[in-house]
């Protein structure tokens, strides 16, 4: 409340306070501004300014839609500037994530590619094939197995090389 009433007062005052200038133009043309009143060999004239009343409908608190209206076309303020600051920063932030993730993902799909293409070739190379058993035997494969490891490094290529 009292700070409502302090407010109310300064803001009676600062309507009421009125600044006079001087404008005074010597006999070689220059025109020069000043708040104390022109010397006797310069013409002059006193300009005033008053500061304009609130508009009647505005309040003077604000925090209205207006209110909003003003703010949004007015200055922004310190906390405004620090908050358009973090959301611009966490919008660069997400972004660079987003990128960052894509570059992983496409050297993934770049290795699995290339070793698609690695299995593909070394089938079709002619030499015999060979897999180890869970005692580290070795069992050759032989043309019906060959041809569907090929069928399957195939379809690898096509997934991971488009």
């Amino acid at each position: 409340m009292v700070r409502a009433l302090l407010l109310g007062a300064l803001w009676v005052i600062a309507a009421s306070v009125q600044a006079e200038v001087y404008k005074c133009i010597d006999a070689g043309g220059k025109t020069a501004y000043s708040q104390s009143p022109c010397p006797a060999n310069s013409r002059s004239a006193a300009i005033t300014r008053t500061v304009p009343d609130a508009p009647a409908g505005a309040p003077a608190g604000g925090g209205s839609a207006s209110g909003k209206a003003e703010k949004a076309s007015g200055p922004k303020t310190a906390a405004d500037l620090e908050q358009d600051f973090r959301k611009r920063k966490q919008e660069r932030e997400e972004a660079q994530k987003k990128e960052a993730e894509k570059t992983a993902d496409a050297r993934v799909r770049d290795q699995n590619c290339r070793n698609a293409r690695q299995q593909v070739v070394t089938l079709e190379s002619g030499v015999p094939q060979m897999r180890m058993d869970e005692q580290g035997g070795r069992n050759y494969l032989d043309q019906a197995q060959i041809e569907r490891e090929k069928a399957f490094a195939r379809k690898a290529v096509e997934q991971w090389c488009r």
